[in-house]
């Protein structure tokens, strides 16, 4: 099992330095329009402006919310994005134990107001604050698109909650259905409700192209 995972890590990494570059013109010119602000609850959002060869129009890259965070912050997201992002260390955390669980005791926490984000992939506040308003003041609040998954403490009431928000288009994966919502898609590897590497396999298990367009 091991070495397997090993393989598919392997595997994905050459995916990335080689299929991707090579082809996210391609896959770039699929698209509806180009300038869509994905808010992401992990890095997918991340992988997909790199997969269309797109500047990142989200703050959101980079990082990673506990399911009740991200849609606290979904459903008053412009109160949030207006927050002043202060950064703190992963033992100030609610979440502490679940990070240290995890291996992730060292990373930093973003606060905006009374929601946590953890900054898996940017290692001091500078970097992190900089980062983080210049690409809010790149949001594209008519073409904002967000993105779920059955991740990091979900349950199926938060779930529910977050196909509820009226004000933007959205989607959720999850690994079996809750509701009738076509907005919940089935991801295919899973484990039960919970959706495993879909940053890694990012679109190997969803039709990412489609799954953009038809909330342009």
């Amino acid at each position: 099992m091991k070495i397997k995972v090993f393989l598919d890590k392997v595997a994905n990494k050459i995916d990335w330095k080689i299929r991707i570059p090579l082809n996210a013109n391609r896959y770039k010119r699929k698209l509806k329009c180009t300038d869509f602000t994905v808010i992401s609850n992990n890095c997918w959002g991340g992988r997909c402006y790199d997969y269309f060869n797109l500047p990142k129009l989200s703050p959101t890259v980079g990082a990673y919310f506990y399911a009740e965070e991200y849609v606290k912050f979904c459903k008053n997201l412009k109160y949030y994005l207006g927050c002043h992002l202060e950064v703190q260390t992963a033992d100030k955390s609610k979440y502490y134990e679940s990070l240290k669980s995890k291996g992730e005791e060292n990373v930093l926490i973003g606060k905006l107001d009374d929601v946590e984000i953890v900054f898996l992939h940017y290692k001091d506040e500078q970097t992190i604050v900089e980062k983080w308003n210049r690409r809010v003041g790149r949001i594209n609040w008519e073409r904002i698109i967000l993105k779920f998954s059955y991740q990091n403490n979900c349950t199926e009431a938060l779930v529910k909650e977050f196909l509820e928000i009226p004000e933007y288009k959205k989607f959720c994966l999850v690994g079996k259905k809750i509701t009738d919502n076509e907005n919940e898609i089935v991801y295919k590897r899973s484990n039960g409700y919970e959706t495993i590497d879909e940053t890694y396999n990012f679109d190997k298990y969803l039709n990412v192209i489609k799954t953009i367009n038809d909330r342009l």
